[in-house]
């Protein structure tokens, strides 16, 4: 490059670092107006693109910028109407003077730090309020917040891709304490625990360890002891070993591989759906003026986006909170949480639950959903005679009509 009126020539080098051979660039190690003009003028980036405000950029994002990505993608989400609500930038309510809009989510967006994708790793994300609007996950930035060791009058982190103001470290970590409550019991229970899943022939419940699953029978799982005794024996298995991973083939007929060993091909197994009648009594809230749901952190973990006044949350039996409309569309194709794997619905355990003689689980909170309301006895009740429990005997006051209610099969 050459300027007006300059003779010397520079060299521009776009890479991980970016160099530039004139004297501004050699003395500061900033990017220089040289690169600025290669990236704003040549390549057409926008002024607020995080690409802009890098120190480097990576083959993959190289890529993208010959390319010409970006406009595409920008393009896009401004004029696509059918955009979903959680891809769309959103103002934070009360933001302060000078913030910036938190960046659209893509769907292999990663965290600059830990390079993770964010929309699969499922942690909450934070954002850089006053610089670039990137989303980094708030562990990495209290990890990165504690690398700067932060004095007391120093109260502002800075963001690590453009080096401006991300938030003042007492909201980042209000950020960290509201975020935490988002990881439930069940999320931090052993990765061996098949959680809400029993055994239909010993009934255990959760099955921990090896566990098979019919690929023709829905809701039947059995533990690894009851799969070698033979049960079930007309139909073949599949088998995992933490609740998270997939599906194996379960090898019947391999004389060198002991009873019950995968072949190591993932196979479709039967589908676990969840009836609508468990789905609507999952119970939903709508977010109201000074509810927790507003505080700084807490977020749905499906689209990363925070909740909003008017928004409806719905809570799963293992108490995650997921906006109704993210968590729904993952329900109409699977019977367990996005999240720990937890399954919500089984029929013997449901069954078992109504005789009351389930095992102590997890799984019986399912029953706290699905129990019906007396809103739906109302229209049982006849004028002047009262139902009552025929397991609770009630004694009548002396001299007053004993009135019993029987019902003939």
């Amino acid at each position: 490059m050459q300027e007006d009126r300059e003779a010397k020539d520079f060299k521009v080098c776009l890479g991980d670092p970016h160099t530039c051979t004139c004297p501004v660039f050699t003395r500061e190690q900033e990017p220089c107006k040289h690169i600025c003009w290669v990236l704003l003028r040549k390549f057409r980036l926008p002024r607020e693109h995080e690409y802009s405000f890098q120190h480097g950029l990576v083959e993959r994002q190289i890529l993208e910028v010959l390319q010409g990505l970006h406009q595409t993608e920008a393009h896009r989400t401004e004029n696509d109407p059918s955009t979903p609500f959680r891809t769309k930038s959103q103002t934070v309510a009360g933001q302060k003077a000078g913030s910036v809009c938190r960046k659209v989510i893509q769907a292999q967006d990663v965290c600059p730090i830990c390079q993770e994708e964010l929309l699969e790793k499922n942690l909450p994300v934070s954002y850089c309020r006053f610089g670039c609007g990137n989303n980094v996950h708030i562990s990495c930035m209290k990890v990165w917040a504690d690398h700067q060791r932060l004095s007391d009058r120093e109260e502002t982190v800075k963001c690590p891709l453009c080096r401006e103001d991300f938030s003042s470290l007492k909201s980042l970590q209000e950020q960290v304490k509201n975020a935490a409550k988002l990881f439930t019991a069940a999320e931090r229970e052993k990765p061996e625990r098949h959680l809400g899943v029993i055994c239909q022939s010993c009934r255990v419940c959760p099955v921990t360890g090896k566990c098979f699953k019919c690929t023709v029978c829905s809701y039947l799982y059995l533990c690894e002891d009851c799969s070698n005794k033979g049960c079930h024996p007309q139909h073949a298995f599949a088998s995992r070993t933490t609740r998270r991973d997939k599906w194996q083939l379960v090898a019947d007929d391999l004389s060198d591989e002991p009873t019950g060993a995968t072949c190591g091909s993932t196979v479709p197994v039967a589908a676990d759906l969840l009836p609508d009648s468990v789905s609507e009594c999952l119970p939903v809230i709508r977010v109201r003026p000074g509810s927790r749901l507003l505080d700084e952190g807490q977020q749905c973990r499906i689209c990363l986006q925070d909740f909003s006044l008017g928004q409806r949350v719905r809570t799963l039996p293992c108490q995650h909170k997921f906006h109704a409309e993210c968590v729904d569309r993952t329900l109409q194709i699977s019977n367990s949480c996005p999240l720990d794997g937890y399954v919500i619905y089984n029929p013997v355990t449901r069954r078992s639950s109504e005789r009351k003689t389930a095992p102590q689980s997890a799984s019986r909170l399912l029953s706290d959903f699905a129990r019906p309301t007396e809103d739906h006895l109302k229209d049982l009740f006849i004028p002047g005679v009262a139902l009552r429990d025929r397991n609770t005997k009630v004694t009548p006051p002396r001299g007053s009509l004993n009135l019993e209610l029987r019902q003939t099969l």
